[in-house]
């Protein structure tokens, strides 16, 4: 029997809702593996850094009975400012009146999961292809990565976490080298461990080379590659740059790197007449990095 309700259209919101969520799983995510994702209630969230202490402030006591006072200089503030997404969708109720188990409008549902899917991928690895444009800041008024992050709001000199190496072996060593040389504002050494690799799909076989061969891949002795074991490859079709590749300490990356959830994704009955009904998709949300040291970037030319 065809559906005889004055309200049809809110009858079929189950089914939209659960052809919506078969819809999100058919994409996967790589998101919720890299970013800290929280949920808020306000309209932004803002997270205040602090500097590093002295080792120094440790000492003396034992000596003199004196105890170290710390004191911690007030770093960047990163805000995050949660954006709305809207977007709607019709279903014509002779469409309904002609399926009864809503496959029609469950199919519509299915493509909008899919579709959110992807616009919170594409946004996510938005932090990563624009990681060296002025463009796109963090708190401390430079991208994500960049030559010259200032040390903290109140000190003097800059920091480097990017450079413009390819991906090879070599580069890889001197890279990690580098990050493990990571410091923090007070010039204490951060003890960085970095144990993954982000990558294009075009550098995905590279990077698997370096980091899975027990020998050298570019030597013809066998000799070892000190590489082998250390990183996990992450690749992501999202990466726009098929050159540009990043290493990172997975650790402090879920420290940093954040997503906040304001609303997740709701659909409501936006209108109704007797032959179609709107529906309205609507979500918000924000993301970002509260600190850069957790990741090395290189803009390959």
């Amino acid at each position: 029997m065809p559906m005889r309700s004055s309200n049809w259209a809110e009858l079929l919101l189950p089914t939209i809702y659960n052809f919506y969520d078969i819809g999100r799983m058919l994409r996967p995510e790589l998101r919720p593996q890299i970013f800290n994702i929280q949920t808020s209630t306000r309209n932004d969230e803002r997270n205040v850094g602090y500097g590093g202490i002295s080792p120094d402030a440790w000492d003396g006591y034992e000596a003199s009975g004196v105890k170290g006072r710390v004191d911690f200089d007030k770093g960047y503030t990163a805000t995050y400012t949660h954006n709305e997404y809207v977007v709607t969708f019709e279903v014509e109720r002779k469409l309904i009146d002609d399926d009864q188990y809503g496959i029609v409008a469950g199919e519509r549902a299915r493509k909008l999961g899919i579709s959110a899917t992807q616009k919170m991928e594409i946004d996510a690895a938005g932090v990563f292809n624009n990681a060296f444009s002025a463009s796109y800041p963090g708190a401390d008024a430079k991208p994500l990565c960049s030559t010259t992050h200032p040390r903290n709001p109140n000190k003097s000199g800059n920091l480097v976490n990017a450079g413009t190496s390819a991906l090879t072996k070599a580069n890889v060593s001197l890279t990690r080298q580098a990050m493990m040389a990571t410091e923090d504002d007070a010039g204490n050494i951060l003890g960085m461990m970095p144990n993954a690799l982000m990558v294009p799909p075009e550098l995905e076989d590279t990077a698997l080379e370096i980091v899975n061969s027990l020998q050298d891949p570019g030597s013809a002795n066998n000799a070892i590659n000190p590489q082998a074991g250390r990183f996990t490859v992450i690749p992501w079709h999202y990466l726009t740059d098929s050159n540009n590749w990043f290493m990172m300490d997975t650790v402090w990356m879920r420290e940093s790197l954040k997503w906040y959830e304001r609303t997740p994704l709701e659909i409501t009955v936006q209108d109704q007449t007797a032959t179609e009904a709107v529906y309205e998709a609507y979500m918000r949300y924000s993301y970002g990095w509260d600190d850069w040291r957790w990741v090395y970037g290189h803009n390959v030319s």
